[in-house]
């Protein structure tokens, strides 16, 4: 009996203790070295059975499980706009639907983006405006402003001056980009808009591209 105690307490120690495999001084509760031939952890019964590979994740209560990619929201839409009037705001798809390449769990409609569950979110915002002749718009260009609006009040915005073609040169295309990281419950919005100011006459030829991602 006094062996079994003794065998129970050295056992019930050496558990809580750092433990390392591969590694003589381990840093961390358990410590896996590995080599450079082979993969150093194997833990079966977490595939999914198909040739895509899946996320590993925690929960807040710390069990350890698998994540069909499947499962995370992810979008890319691409479009483009012809804004008809100067100082007036355009949703996205005014001109016409814009292009999904992917949305992973249907979360964008139109110029609108609904979060399905809360997490953190990364949204980016990129817009080429066209450069125009001096005529145009009298000979300093003209004012480009792009934005995505947080249904809650918040909020990204930019603004960048989009110059005439130097004499010698053709017109071509300049580029902005709006970032916003934010952190939505379900349900809550998104919303891409674009503005001219300063033009004159429309300013057509505007393209888009619009990317989401859950980052948790």
């Amino acid at each position: 009996m006094k062996a079994l105690l003794l065998g129970i307490t050295f056992f019930s120690i050496s558990i809580s203790a750092q433990t390392g495999i591969g590694v003589v001084s381990p840093s961390n509760m358990l410590h896996v070295r590995g080599n450079t031939i082979l993969n150093p952890v194997r833990i079966e019964g977490l595939q999914s059975g198909s040739a895509n590979l899946d996320n590993l994740v925690s929960s807040t209560t710390g069990l350890i499980k698998r994540q069909n990619l499947n499962t995370v929201s992810a979008i890319r839409v691409s479009g483009n706009l012809n804004m008809a009037a100067n100082n007036t705001y355009y949703e996205t798809n005014t001109t016409s639907a814009p292009t999904e390449e992917f949305d992973n769990l249907n979360e964008f409609n139109g110029d609108t983006f609904t979060a399905s569950r809360p997490g953190l979110y990364y949204a980016t915002f990129t817009v080429i405006f066209p450069q125009r002749s001096a005529a145009v718009d009298g000979g300093d260009g003209y004012q480009g402003n792009i934005y995505i609006d947080d249904s809650t009040g918040g909020g990204e915005g930019i603004s960048s001056k989009i110059y005439n073609p130097e004499s010698t040169l053709t017109a071509a295309d300049q580029y902005m980009t709006a970032k916003y990281l934010i952190k939505m419950i379900a349900g809550q919005e998104l919303y891409f808009g674009i503005l001219a100011y300063g033009s004159t006459g429309n300013v057509n030829g505007v393209t888009y591209k619009i990317n989401i991602v859950r980052m948790d």
